[in-house]
């Protein structure tokens, strides 16, 4: 079943948005599965996406990470989200395009526990520059996956939202799950 984007006219709403839990680990033996999640729309001005960890003591290696490709467009996008010191990355392909995003990184403490995370922009600048045949209307279709990853060997973990095999690439079409543009 392909995951909601909500479409806003004007500022989005995260607490109106479909919660993308990240809960395959499939190559995780041990009990350390952190709660993670991930919210996504598009809004007047890009792509907003909102990324949370449950981690008390994140490791430096611990990070999120967005991966989406859209209809026509070559290149995939790809959003990373570091718990040492909350530094955001956007790449298409291997080029750094981080000046046309804006990271709100924060930690805090709710009834789950102690997380850290991120609202991410991705401007409509970068949007139309790179991903310039892809229109966000209702009914269109991309594809993409969430994952928290740490490669720190006291505490390595993979994790994704949709069914990901960890031996091929993030963005890999076999890692890819569809996520489909609402406005209701």
């Amino acid at each position: 079943m392909a995951f909601k984007v909500k479409l806003f006219s004007g500022a989005p709403d995260f607490e109106a948005l479909h919660v993308a839990k990240i809960t395959n680990f499939p190559l995780e033996p041990r009990d350390y599965k952190p709660y993670s999640q991930a919210r996504i729309c598009f809004a007047g001005d890009g792509l907003h996406l909102q990324l949370l960890a449950f981690e008390a003591t994140p490791l430096p290696l611990s990070l999120m990470r967005v991966e989406l490709r859209f209809p026509d467009c070559p290149n995939p996008l790809s959003v990373i989200l570091r718990a040492d010191g909350n530094y955001s990355v956007c790449r298409v392909w291997a080029k750094d395009v981080s000046e046309l995003s804006v990271l709100h990184a924060f930690t805090g403490e709710d009834l789950q526990g102690v997380y850290w995370g991120g609202n991410i922009l991705v401007s409509n600048q970068l949007l139309g520059e790179y991903f310039s045949s892809f229109e966000p209307r209702p009914g269109k279709t991309f594809s993409g996956n969430f994952y928290k990853i740490c490669v720190d060997p006291k505490r390595e973990h993979y994790g994704s939202y949709f069914p990901a095999d960890f031996q091929k690439t993030a963005d890999h079409p076999d890692n890819l799950g569809e996520f489909v543009i609402i406005d209701y």
